[in-house]
């Protein structure tokens, strides 16, 4: 479900043919949206920003920003003339990476959210460096600073086919627009992305400025193998594979399920089902293929070095977790250091934060419920940005993230 947050385009947005649960129309300061919106579980937020009072005071964007989940925010702008390249490279390095000209716009954007990939050509990183500075010395998010490269358009050039819609408002625009075509703009500022976003549901990690990620993880030197290791009585790790898989179908990619067959549910004659005594065979093979998905179940694959990485899944309902702390008390202690993902979670930003205080662990990643029906996620692109992986899909850039860690 979508909240809409309307004023100026309030009536061409009753028009939008999506599942709205809240909506609010004028005009409001930020504590009013924030206050309403902080604990209410959504998908996205259309925001009109004629809506938001003082809304090119970069303060209100960054106050929006770290009390919401960036990645879901949809900014829907107007002609205003300061709405340049410097207005959006600040609400880039605050994590928005979703904004439109037009409802045409918000409608690609609502299922091909942006990635900082696809928006990095306007964002200025020598004025966000300076603003870091800034930042270090007593701002709000003293010295976050986004390590990333600038130069990675060169896998956008293909968006311009795209028809580059919802940016044709006046003469002025359309020649900002020429000038940028070449940097792979499209729709409503190439709205063919989404960074870690994240979905990144949850939490101000939904950022996915993850310091000192590499874009080319995984590649290169051997391909990256990912474990899926079920904490939680059924927490998901088999369906998750699955759908990630799917998130993935523009890369090689191998998912293998150890030690059960549940995979033959799903109808995919790609997916490997294979005991563990025979894992030995098929490692022969994970060189063919760029990304490797396994779902560990009870092998201890986990900890013989077969993965780059592991994830650790937990459903935070409250049976489930307390079975699995009758059965082991310390289970969480052990793995404290561990990338631990909430999955099937309906916990949005402050829960996730008060189960992290409670439990003494670190959320790498709030994951909540999908529909394995369909063909992508957005929540599973961000999520995959925040290990550094992209999708390639056009479906929000893909790979990381969060930042991303999401609602």
């Amino acid at each position: 479900m979508n909240v809409i947050v309307a004023n100026k385009y309030k009536d061409e947005l009753s028009n939008l043919e999506i599942d709205v649960i809240k909506r609010l129309d004028g005009e409001f300061d930020i504590e009013t949206i924030v206050d309403t919106f902080a604990n209410f579980y959504f998908n996205r937020m259309i925001l009109d920003i004629t809506a938001l009072k003082d809304s090119f005071n970069i303060g209100n964007i960054q106050r929006l920003s770290a009390s919401l989940d960036a990645s879901k925010i949809i900014l829907l702008l107007d002609d205003d003339p300061r709405i340049n390249n410097s207005f959006l490279s600040k609400i880039i390095s605050l994590g928005i990476y979703n904004f439109a000209r037009d409802i045409t716009g918000v409608i690609y954007l609502m299922s091909n959210p942006n990635s900082y990939r696809d928006v990095a050509q306007y964002h200025d990183l020598a004025a966000s460096e300076q603003q870091n500075l800034k930042n270090a010395k007593g701002g709000l998010f003293g010295g976050f600073a986004p390590n990333m490269n600038a130069n990675n358009n060169q896998n956008n050039n293909n968006m311009n086919n795209m028809g580059m819609q919802g940016f044709n408002n006046n003469q002025n625009q359309q020649q900002w627009m020429a000038q940028n075509q070449s940097m792979g703009m499209n729709q409503g500022f190439n709205q063919n992305a989404g960074f870690n976003q994240t979905q990144n549901f949850g939490g101000n990690q939904n950022f996915n400025m993850t310091p000192g990620f590499n874009q080319n993880s995984g590649m290169g030197s051997g391909p990256k193998i990912i474990g899926f290791k079920d904490l939680t009585p059924d927490a998901g790790a088999t369906t998750l594979v699955y759908m990630l898989k799917k998130n993935l179908n523009k890369r090689k990619v191998l998912a293998v399920e150890i030690n059960n067959n549940d995979f033959s549910y799903f109808g995919d004659n790609e997916l490997m089902s294979v005991p563990a005594n025979n894992i030995g065979n098929v490692r022969n093979k994970f060189n063919q293929f760029e990304i490797v998905l396994v779902d560990l179940n009870n092998s201890n694959l986990d900890t013989d070095g077969t993965c780059t990485d592991v994830i650790y899944l937990l459903e935070p309902s409250t049976i489930k977790l307390n079975a699995l702390l009758r059965k082991d008390r310390n289970i969480l202690d052990r793995i404290k250091d561990k990338k631990i993902v909430l999955n099937k979670s309906l916990l949005d930003m402050n829960d996730v934060k008060e189960f992290e205080y409670e439990a003494k662990v670190k959320v790498f990643y709030n994951i909540p419920p999908l529909d394995e029906r369909k063909d992508s996620q957005m929540a599973l692109d961000s999520f995959l940005e925040k290990l550094g992986i992209f999708t390639d899909n056009g479906n929000g850039g893909a790979g990381g993230i969060f930042s991303i860690f999401k609602k």
